[in-house]
């Protein structure tokens, strides 16, 4: 017999062995758990009965899974070519490094404390990154490092550019939320990609719980990737 899911409506067949009033069902659609009863029994004249628990899905609803399941395919394909097969290459030497960002500067350069409920004192570094190469650039990257007195590095933090927090968010997030939104790549892949001429990109790099005696900070730009060429 067919049974209809109380909440989401969708159907499947049962067979008359568990059609007991009480008997514990789980649609495998919207996974709700509800117990058979004679209201939820949904009978199709002249039907071959299918096999037990198979799903009698629409057509619409079909095209809709397909439709969000290439949308995600689309999302993490390109997200793995950015992130993951684009970034396999030889690390450059210093000259080469000098040489691919030589016109990448830097504006509005800054630093400053920030007092986080959860985490305590943040440091954060933030600025924003100029193209003045004539072709687009994108995937920038900065690397941001604090001092003590004597100029001996305290910390070092690498990060990509593209994303920033607002000073609410700096002082109600825990440390792992503020690190994935600065690593969100939808966000990055928004603002980090296909930068012109004369565009800017902000980053953002926070040190959580920092040592005493900072007396300086540094960043400088130490990854750029170009526009790669449409395939003919």
């Amino acid at each position: 017999m067919e049974v209809k899911c109380p909440h989401c409506s969708s159907r499947f067949n049962l067979s008359d062995a568990l059609a007991k009033p009480g008997v514990k069902l789980r649609c495998s659609v919207c996974k709700t758990v509800f117990p058979f009863a004679l209201e939820h029994k949904e009978a199709l004249p002249g039907e071959d009965e299918l096999p037990d628990m198979q799903v009698r899905s629409s057509g619409g609803h079909r095209k809709l899974w397909l439709a969000v399941a290439l949308i995600l395919a689309c999302l993490g394909g390109g997200a793995y070519w950015y992130f993951g097969v684009r970034q396999v290459e030889t690390p450059p030497t210093e000259q080469e490094l000098a040489k691919k960002v030589e016109l990448l500067t830097m504006r509005n350069v800054r630093q400053y404390y920030v007092d986080n409920e959860k985490v305590g004192k943040v440091f954060v570094i933030e600025g924003r990154v100029v193209n003045e190469f004539p072709q687009p650039k994108e995937l920038i990257a900065v690397e941001a490092a604090i001092y003590d007195k004597d100029k001996k590095p305290l910390a070092t933090k690498t990060q990509r550019a593209g994303t920033q927090l607002s000073l609410f968010q700096l002082q109600v997030l825990s440390e792992k939320e503020m690190e994935s939104f600065l690593n969100n790549k939808v966000e990055i892949l928004s603002n980090n990609t296909n930068v012109r001429h004369g565009g800017e990109v902000p980053f953002m790099v926070l040190f959580y719980a920092p040592p005493e005696g900072v007396a300086e900070f540094g960043v400088k730009i130490v990854d750029v990737q170009d526009i790669p060429a449409p395939e003919k």
